[in-house]
């Protein structure tokens, strides 16, 4: 009879450090590594968890305030102090330290020293967040169509297709979600009406780790197909079903395929797709690397621009806050807001609008048209006190008709509905709506 207990093929401790974020863990040796080099500059031999609090407090305070990159010798952003901090409470916790940097009052120094720090650096123009990711604008997608960098007929372009496809349309995040995505994770289903979709179940996530099962997403992230179109992201699916390996299409198989490089005239000869995963280095950097292909010039584009893509549309088109979450898995309303940043196309259109104020410059579309004549000012006048409406007049020949137009649409924001020419009077008389309080 077979045993119900499976053989312990590790132990539970290495177990539990399995189960650990890989890029936390990498990231929390990095920097008690760099803690550990500026100790041993100060004749510091004990481990970090030996230091008592008192010492360790001093330590960190002048590391905090002292600490450069490793390669131009550069002050580091405030936030990746911030991460030095959280880096250093981790480790310490894991080793049973007994005492919070952030929490307990001996560190009340390394975190005066830190908020001191930070301030320095925001003088210093330090702060801003330089390489932070931005989304992809509509441009950007067409440019990587035109470029053959998305699409169905490639075996890379579809790669892209998919990664960007499932980025923002079940908002995974970048790196890891994507490298721990299964085939079986995503079906394809149909509506009551027969609208094909495609369905994603979740597995482990940055937000949802698993140890709390009550902790799921409220929905199943769903993609819906688009007819009629040869970009429709179930049509995309089906071609890469369709060009895997027949090996590879059991549910615990790789999503994401290693691409065959091949020549075009035998893309309907060879195979598209290896019966391997795709790289780790090239998953993580697919969308900075099709960027640079299509030469966008846009150095901030990489793998967390897909998410805050989907984010930033999103909100841009005044979707609910609280059903946005339930398709990015957000736990709380306040991420939703830190992606509501304005789009450079929208802050171009701003900046047009201001220079065009402070130029005396407005463009003939934003002027107002004349639609019809209206009468007499006169009879305007009683038309205006009726229906609580506002009139300007402008003479035509002491600044010229266009430059009337011009004065007169930044008056009233375009809310223009009538206007008349005055043979005798020469004077032009706009007619608005009275703008609301």
């Amino acid at each position: 009879m077979a045993s119900r207990f499976k053989d312990l093929d590790v132990s539970v401790e290495d177990f539990i450090s399995e189960q650990e974020n890989e890029s936390t863990k990498k990231k929390t040796l990095q920097n008690v590594a760099v803690l550990q080099q500026f100790l041993a500059s100060k004749n510091e031999e004990r481990k970090l968890e030996e230091i008592p609090p008192e010492e360790l407090n001093e330590y960190l305070s002048e590391f905090i305030i002292t600490v450069r990159t490793k390669d131009k010798q550069e002050e580091y952003e405030p936030s990746s102090l911030r991460g030095f901090i959280a880096s250093f409470e981790r480790y310490l916790k894991k080793k049973n330290y007994g005492h919070s940097i952030i929490k307990d009052l001996q560190f009340e120094k390394t975190r005066k020293a830190l908020s001191s720090k930070q301030k320095d650096l925001k003088r210093k123009g330090k702060g801003n967040k330089p390489n932070a990711s931005v989304a992809i604008s509509e441009d950007d997608i067409q440019v990587l169509y035109e470029k053959k960098l998305l699409g169905t007929k490639r075996p890379e372009a579809l790669l892209n297709t998919l990664w960007l496809n499932n980025t923002t349309q079940f908002g995974l995040r970048g790196c890891k979600e994507h490298r721990d995505m299964c085939w079986g994770d995503v079906k394809l289903k149909k509506t009551s009406t027969g609208v094909e979709f495609l369905e994603y179940g979740e597995r482990q996530t940055k937000t949802r780790l698993g140890d709390d099962t009550n902790d799921v997403r409220p929905i199943a992230p769903k993609m819906f197909s688009l007819p009629n179109s040869d970009r429709c992201p179930v049509l995309t699916y089906k071609v890469f079903a369709k060009k895997r390996p027949t090996q590879m299409n059991f549910d615990e198989a790789p999503f994401y395929l290693a691409v065959n490089n091949i020549k075009t005239d035998s893309l309907d000869k060879k195979p598209w797709f290896k019966q391997s995963p795709v790289g780790v280095n090239k998953l993580n950097s697919i969308m900075k690397v099709m960027s640079e292909k299509a030469e966008l010039n846009k150095p901030r584009l990489k793998n967390h621009s897909g998410r805050k893509t989907m984010m930033q549309t999103l909100v841009n088109e005044e979707i609910p806050p609280t059903d946005i979450i339930q398709l990015s898995g957000h736990r709380n309303l306040q991420s939703v807001n830190n992606y509501a940043t304005v789009s450079e196309k929208q802050q171009m259109k701003m900046s047009r609008a201001l220079s065009a104020f402070t130029t005396g410059i407005v463009s003939k579309k934003d002027a107002p048209r004349e639609e019809s004549s209206c009468g007499s000012s006169s009879e305007n006048n009683k038309m205006l006190v009726s229906q609580q409406r506002t009139e300007h007049t402008v003479t035509s020949s002491t600044c010229g008709q266009q430059q009337a137009l011009q004065i007169l649409s930044w008056s009233y924001d375009k809310r223009w509905k009538h206007s008349c020419f005055d043979q005798h009077t020469q004077q032009i008389t706009y007619i608005a709506d009275k703008p609301e309080a």
